[in-house]
């Protein structure tokens, strides 16, 4: 149909989890028409009287309907969805990680490609504004070599939804893609994308905190770059206070970011200066309304690079494999022993 407009977009929600409902609200608000698959016939009909919305059970079903799916379920079952939904040649955003394995991603990719779909990884910290600009200061500005990076975020897991039980989250449960390594992986996107390919990876996963968990809650991983610089990234699901930050040392500056303040700044030449500062106004919610708001705009111009890309998932979930493959055999492990 020529010349379709945001509101002539069925969109699929699959999953109704606290991501699930958060992108359902900002679809809602964003103006397209929204679905819902959930599994569960008494949720289904709960959801359904709530929001005023068709709530399919039947996944298949459900797809017929759509001319995009929003994947927003247990990362374990991501892949699935996924292929289901691109042989359907729907258009897709998936939550972030792509799955909780790289194997079957390779299939996944090839399909996305024959078909040329639309498709966006719900890293959403690329959205941020303090990020866009210090993305466009490293590629602008001439700060001379990258020697060494930083980046860490931390929050007792506990502490991530109130109200509801932790131990009962897939965040707390390896087996359906959680722990801190896959549920915090926009951190190892965050620095592929700022400071290059990653070659190989060294790393340490654990469980040290008091709460009770079927994962790991701290990850350390080093990583080493194509272009020669070396950094580490934590992750951790036990820190008292949330933090998030990125520190990035070249040979002239050095660049601050600080999530919790919303602050990026720039040590050069002795003087500290504020590069950006977020406004009053922002939220956190703030960065999925502008990811997805991009997703739909792809939706009427496919010819709009993706934000997040489906390349850029397998890279940080590779990245992600191979520091769960370097704690287990207790050495550095290079990306290329990945085989998708």
């Amino acid at each position: 149909m020529p010349n379709r407009v945001i509101s002539d977009y069925s969109v699929l929600v699959c999953g109704a989890g606290s991501i699930g409902m958060r992108h359902i609200n900002n679809l809602i608000t964003l103006g397209v028409k929204v679905s819902v698959w959930r599994n569960r016939v008494e949720l289904a009909k709960k959801l359904e009287d709530e929001l005023n919305l068709k709530v399919f059970l039947s996944f298949d079903e459900a797809l017929k309907h759509a001319d995009a799916v929003v994947i927003a379920t247990n990362t374990n079952t991501h892949l699935d969805l996924a292929l289901k939904a691109a042989k359907m040649g729907k258009a897709i955003f998936i939550e972030k990680p792509i799955s909780h394995i790289t194997k079957g991603i390779k299939e996944l990719s090839d399909l996305v490609h024959k078909k040329k779909l639309v498709f966006e990884v719900g890293c959403q910290l690329r959205a941020h504004p303090n990020l866009i600009k210090l993305y466009q200061l490293i590629t602008q500005a001439d700060y001379g070599p990258l020697y060494t990076y930083r980046a860490v975020v931390g929050q007792r897991l506990e502490n991530w939804r109130p109200g509801t039980d932790y131990r009962k989250s897939y965040s707390a449960n390896l087996q359906q893609g959680g722990g801190a390594l896959l549920d915090l992986i926009h951190e190892i996107d965050l620095i592929n994308w700022l400071t290059g390919p990653i070659t190989s990876v060294s790393a340490h996963l654990a469980q040290v905190s008091d709460q009770e968990m079927k994962s790991e809650d701290l990850v350390n991983m080093t990583l080493i770059n194509a272009n020669g610089a070396i950094g580490q990234v934590q992750l951790d699901m036990l820190s008292p206070e949330y933090r998030r930050g990125l520190e990035l040392v070249y040979r002239d500056a050095i660049l601050y970011w600080d999530y919790v303040t919303g602050i990026l700044t720039c040590n050069k030449d002795g003087l500290l200066t504020v590069v950006d500062q977020v406004s009053d106004q922002f939220e956190r919610n703030s960065l999925f309304l502008s990811h997805m708001s991009y997703f739909l705009d792809r939706l009427i111009n496919p010819t709009i690079s993706p934000l997040c890309s489906i390349e850029d998932g397998i890279a940080a979930l590779t990245i992600a494999e191979c520091a769960r493959l370097s704690d287990t055999r207790g050495s550095t492990v290079n990306l290329t022993e990945v085989v998708l």
